[in-house]
């Protein structure tokens, strides 16, 4: 095979290169030639400084990551790196040479330079110690001519003139001797000869100004003008006097070489006479130069001398320009002539310059005219003491000096600063509530609860010292209150019936919202009526000086402040805020892992654990419900011992009426299987020694609590002397336990509790505006009141709280803030009031936080069923009378016509056991609950439990098969009746062996006598009415006409037997019960939302007396009190619990439509039959057919039976039914 051809390399260059490779002589292509070469004892000297480090940095036996060595060995190198560059620093700093005569590469090669280069070039060689020549000598020191007959330099020779010229002498001592000028000639003094060189004008007459050579270039000579002699005015320049300046006989020094200072010796001279100075173009170069040279060297001279150069060359310059400008008639054009003039008006007055506007705290008193005033307190020590350490005592004085300013003052202060005890005080003793003070009013302190404003007014007596007689409570049947009372708490209820007696608020002068944040409607309602009432004592105190303007302060550590101030229409001014910052205990606050579904039972095992290994101090835990209370407290006594606050059945409360706060609604037993809002599963799992170490708390001794527990509950239910026993000191070797609903939540201060136990829910009650559904739920709180809960263990010293729910949970289902009550519950009492005080249009009201426009609405559509307003939206008389009771407008209408069949008594009775609480305890609370059964067998103990329970169970049925004597078939009646028995014999031992409620009797017991005197006091006719506690049982007849009493109040919450209906719905299973017996409501449950028809459906409640008859028994009309559904049940959460009706009474179709007559839920058909005729043929009476239908709600109705109406003939409309 022929050989490949290969091709020859003819190029000289690539083959030189082949040559050097081959030989080895060549370097590679990217070599650096200049590279630093590095031997094998400086690599050995570097390997053997990293190993030093890397040993140092990094221990023997500890094992370290991938990523961690990588950053170990870049921190190395770079240290390495700056050990090298440190020690190259200091060999370079040992070989530093003197640059100062190194000349610039860019002047390389040039033949020519400028005097000032030369000059300085010289001065440079001179320094540096060079040997001098002639040339340079005669340039640093060079002699000026002559002038008018003297020489420049020809000032007498001083002591400091001596060193130089002997320096110049000695310098130059081959120099030839100076010799003498002749004195020139006088020349004609003109204006401008202190220029440099003659002014060339251009052909208008104009000066023309050419740019300055620099340096490189050389000017052609020009001839000297001749302009006149001009004499000098009075403007001339005198040049710029200084405290430095020499006196007139002495000239200025050699130093100055330019015509500046020349022009500053000719006008410093006595004779002040102008000199002349012609030039030629080569010294007024040299000039220049010379004026370059000094300002390009700032080292020959000090600052101080460059600026007074400057200053001086400046106002030179602006006067030659001047004169020159002057001589040619020249008249500048001014840059402010240019701006528009804008003409100003005679009393023109500029605005002043805006300044940063100083902090409210230092700002003038404004109401400087106010007298001063204090009341002196003497307290104890040590309570002195306790009140110095409060937060809010250090704010004093910003507080006080706030309430002065201001009408309306906000005070955010944490939980714990002491505002709800101290601000009260600070009122006081700035004369608020003195008789004989500038503000002798009353100060009023509202509180939500009624706990809080007993226990308050206790506490704030106990440190008021010598005053303690003038701090004194009122709640609803129970006070305190005397003439000399200045200081008075309450709750925001009382408050409210005030200010409807009078608006002005006159025996009070400053009223004090605590808690603001709980936003009940009563506080929502007083917040936005006491802003219109500042407003009215405002104006009053205007027109008379003995009424004082009212003092409004607002209270709470979580309060949302935007729906204050910012909020016009509650306040026009925002009004002043104040942050008091800190609590005065820190709290440590403890999460879960994980968030229980039992939280019961989360709470037993924690309270267990925590009680064995913290220290002293007491606990506090917050659960849902009276249940839980009981359920937990029975635990803890049976595990640890405990203390017994009461004997008799366990008082619990279930969810049968709206009125009871919703903490203290009992559901029985919960299904909880059905919660989705807890933690995922797998997120975490349990983990022993996390709850071992849970309660190993820092810098505390552990393990050494008390054994026994003093357990102790508190809910509003309870009686006062019970709630009051918190307060108490636990017996010895006790620790205190409280089990408490949220009523603890605020303003409560329980001495000794340092530990809290939070399980992050409350019962909420929701209200459904369109249906009237009211369902009472167990769910999260805010996280506002999470912090209020916490807040209490940090009250009397550093606490910590534990939180039976995750933090994820926390963050992720908590709101900030829970919804105003006004949103979750009836209005129409409050639009009465609003409505009694002469307010058209409700909606306007200033609420803090509006309700929907819907249940406004709904609230004005029952006032008209009741009489209480007109369809024109006026209050008529029956609802001004109507709105002077404590009561909801449905009782206060059954009230009203409560004296018909002399029913008046029992009416009273009837009414004050309706607008009261649940009276009866359920029979799941009455008997106790059976216990799980571990073993095969029972114990003797088992048997006896089960007998107790049988024979429990047989006297509640007796008992309340007893209540049913008079009616069997309504609960009012059935109330009725235990009112009446409880007069009788009215002792807690009846009560319990009657499964009563002896505390909501005896409340209704006192609201009984004041629904008395107020039928007294306002009703004329009933001004000598008497009412006996004990009462006869009525009679046939007056049950009758009580029972449609009671439905005349809720006409409008009528239901109707479901297969009596017009369109009975289709049944697929027979009722077998009475609870099962379907209802349709007059108002339809679904609103705007479409439901099936099942769920339109109600049900007997069992706790009804109703649900004891039998299929057939059960009324045709049943009239309830609310509606109620629980919430879903079932393993998977999707079966539906049952609407459930609270019923009141029993009706027939006849008394439905007697009752509705005249109220828009009635119309009628055509007429069936005419009974008679008018003569004049304009009215007449027929029978027709009534129908009972919701407003809105479609359809024909319910038909009722048919009744005689009278007709009159209106034009245009037919024959309309009166």
């Amino acid at each position: 095979m022929a050989p490949t051809f290969v091709p020859r390399q003819r190029k000289r260059k690539v083959l030189d290169r082949q040559r050097a490779e081959a030989r080895g002589t060549r370097a590679p292509d990217n070599e650096d030639s200049n590279v630093l070469e590095i031997t094998s004892e400086q690599q050995a000297e570097v390997d053997k400084k990293r190993a030093e480090l890397r040993q140092a940095l990094r221990p023997d036996g500890s094992k370290v990551s991938g990523k961690k060595a990588k950053r170990l060995e870049k921190y190395i190198d770079a240290k390495l790196k700056k050990d090298e560059n440190r020690v190259l620093l200091a060999k370079l700093a040992a070989n530093k040479i003197d640059t100062s005569l190194f000349s610039r590469s860019s002047s390389l090669g040039q033949t020519k330079e400028t005097k000032k280069e030369a000059v300085s070039r010289a001065l440079r060689e001179q320094n540096a110690g060079l040997g001098l020549d002639r040339s340079t000598v005669e340039l640093l020191y060079e002699r000026r001519p002559a002038v008018d007959g003297r020489l420049y330099d020809s000032r007498p020779k001083t002591s400091k003139d001596e060193p130089k010229a002997s320096f110049a002498e000695k310098a130059s001592s081959s120099a030839e001797p100076e010799q003498d000028i002749a004195p020139a000639e006088p020349v004609a003094k003109v204006v401008g000869s202190g220029l440099k060189r003659p002014l060339e004008v251009d052909d208008s007459g104009r000066p023309v100004l050419a740019k300055r050579q620099r340096r490189g270039g050389v000017k052609a000579k020009a001839p000297v003008v001749s302009m006149g002699l001009v004499k000098a005015g009075p403007d001339e320049w005198g040049g710029i006097s200084s405290e430095d300046e020499e006196p007139s006989d002495e000239e200025p020094s050699d130093e100055d070489d330019d015509s500046v200072d020349s022009a500053d010796e000719s006008t410093d001279g006595e004779s002040g006479s102008k000199i002349n100075e012609t030039e030629s173009s080569e010294g007024s170069s040299e000039a220049e130069e010379s004026s370059e040279e000094e300002e390009s060297e700032p080292e020959v001279m000090d600052e101080a001398e460059q600026q007074r150069l400057s200053e001086r060359r400046s106002a030179f310059k602006a006067w030659a320009h001047e004169q020159r400008n002057k001589a040619l008639g020249y008249e500048p054009v001014d840059a402010t002539a240019l701006v528009l003039q804008i003409p100003k008006p005679k009393n023109f007055k500029p605005r002043p310059l805006e300044e940063e506007p100083l902090p409210v705290e230092l700002l003038p008193t404004e109401n400087d005219s106010r007298k001063s005033y204090a009341v002196v307190v003497t307290r104890e020590p040590d309570i002195q003491e306790t009140r110095f350490r409060l937060p809010v005592v250090a704010e004093e004085q910003n507080i006080m000096e706030a309430i002065h300013n201001n009408d309306v003052v906000v005070i955010c202060g944490a939980t714990g600063s002491g505002k709800t005890t101290q601000v009260p005080q600070f009122l006081f003793e700035a004369g608020y509530g003195s008789p004989d003070g500038p503000t002798p009013g009353m100060i009023g302190v509202t509180q939500p609860r009624r706990v809080a404003a007993v226990s308050m007014s206790k506490r704030v007596g106990q440190e008021m010292g010598d005053y303690s007689h003038v701090v004194a409570y009122q709640i609803r049947f129970e006070g305190n209150v005397d003439p000399k009372t200045a200081l008075k708490f309450m709750t925001d209820g009382v408050l409210l019936r005030e200010a409807a007696q009078d608006i002005a608020l006159r025996k009070y002068s400053a009223i004090i919202i605590d808690e603001a944040h709980e936003r009940s409607v009563n506080t929502d309602i007083l917040i936005a009526m006491l802003s219109r009432v500042v407003k009215l004592r405002a104006d009053l105190a205007k027109e008379d000086p003995t009424v004082s303007p009212l003092k409004l302060v607002i209270m709470s550590a979580t309060l949302r402040i935007e729906d204050l101030t910012q909020n016009p229409a509650l306040f026009s001014t925002s009004p002043r805020v104040i942050e008091v910052e800190g609590r005065e205990h820190s709290v440590t606050v403890h999460f879960s892992r994980k968030s229980q579904h039992d939280y019961v039972g989360e709470a037993f095992r924690k309270i267990s654990r925590g009680h064995k290994k913290l220290p002293p101090g007491g606990f506090l835990v917050f659960l849902t419900g009276q249940g839980e209370i009981n359920q937990l407290s029975k635990r803890l006594r049976s595990a640890f011992g405990g203390f017994n606050s009461a004997t008799g059945p366990k008082v619990r409360v279930s969810a049968s009426e709206a009125p009871i706060e919703a903490e203290d609604i009992d559901f029985g037993e919960v299904d909880d299987r059905n919660v989705d809002s807890m933690d995922d599963e797998a997120m975490f799992d349990s983990d022993e020694e996390q709850e071992e170490g849970e309660f190993d708390i820092e810098d505390e001794e552990s393990g050494t609590g008390p054994l026994r527990m003093h357990i102790l509950p508190l809910f509003s239910l309870l009686p006062t002397k019970e709630q009051m026993k918190v307060f108490d000191p636990p017996s010895d070797g006790s620790r205190l336990v409280i089990l408490a609903t949220n009523v603890a939540e605020t303003s409560l201060t329980i001495p000794g509790i340092k530990y809290v136990f939070d399980c992050g829910r409350s019962k909420e009650r929701r209200y459904d505006p369109v249906s009237g559904v009211q369902s009472f739920e167990i769910g999260w709180i805010s996280k506002a009141s999470a912090k209020q809960r916490a807040g209490r263990a940090g009250r009397t010293g550093p606490g910590h709280c534990w939180r039976l729910y995750s933090s994820a949970i926390y963050e992720r289902d908590f709101p900030e803030f829970s919804d105003p009550e006004l949103l979750r519950m009836p209005i129409e009492g409050i639009v009465l009031q609003l409505k009694s005080m002469n307010l058209q249009h409700v909606v306007n009201f200033p609420f803090p936080t509006p309700p929907e426009r819907q249940s406004l609405i709904k609230a004005e559509k029952l006032l008209t069923y009741l009489s209480a307003i007109s369809s024109g939206g006026q209050i008529t008389p029956i609802g001004s009378t109507m709105s002077i009771f404590p009561l909801s407008p449905r009782f206060a209408r059954i009230l009203l016509i409560g004296h018909l069949h002399e029913c008046l008594p029992y009416t009273i009775a009837l009414v004050a056991g309706l607008s009261a609480g649940e009276i009866f305890i359920p029979e799941n609370q009455a008997i106790p609950v059976a216990a799980e059964q571990t073993e095969d067998y029972r114990s003797n103990e088992d048997v006896a439990a089960e007998e107790r329970r049988a024979k429990l169970r047989q006297a509640f049925n007796k008992v309340h098969k007893n209540f049913c004597f008079l009616d069997d078939k309504s609960d009012a009646i059935k109330l009725l009746q235990v009112v009446g028995e409880f007069a009788h014999e009215p002792t807690e031992e009846w009560c319990a062996s009657h499964f009563v409620r002896f505390k909501v009797l005896k409340e209704i017991k006192q609201l009984r006598a004041q629904i008395a005197d107020l039928l007294r006091t306002n009703i004329p006719a009933f001004a000598s009415l008497k009412v006996a506690d004990k009462l006869d049982p009525p009679t046939s007849k007056q049950i009758q006409a009580l029972k449609q009493m009671v439905a005349s109040g809720f006409i409008d919450q009528v239901a109707i037997r479901a297969d009596k209906a017009p369109n009975p719905p289709e049944m697929y299973r027979k009722p077998r019960r009475a609870i099962e017996v379907p209802y349709l409501p007059l108002i339809p449950l679904e609103g705007e939302q479409k439901l099936d028809y099942a769920d339109r459906l109600v049900y007997i409640h069992p706790s009804s007396s109703l649900s004891h008859l039998s299929i057939g028994e059960c009324p045709e009309y049943v009239v309830y009190s609310y509606l109620q559904r629980a919430g879903n049940t079932g393993a998977d959460g999707t079966k539906k619990s049952k609407t459930r009706m609270h019923s009141l009474t029993d009706l027939t179709a006849g008394q439905v439509a007697a009752l509705a007559r005249g109220t828009p839920l009635i119309t009628y058909g055509k007429p069936i039959k005419e009974a008679s005729a008018a003569a004049n043929g304009k009215t007449r009476e027929v029978w027709a057919i009534p129908y009972l239908r919701a407003e809105m709600g479609g359809g024909m109705g319910w038909p009722l039976p048919a009744r005689k109406v009278t007709q009159r003939k209106v034009a245009g409309k037919g024959w309309v039914t009166e």
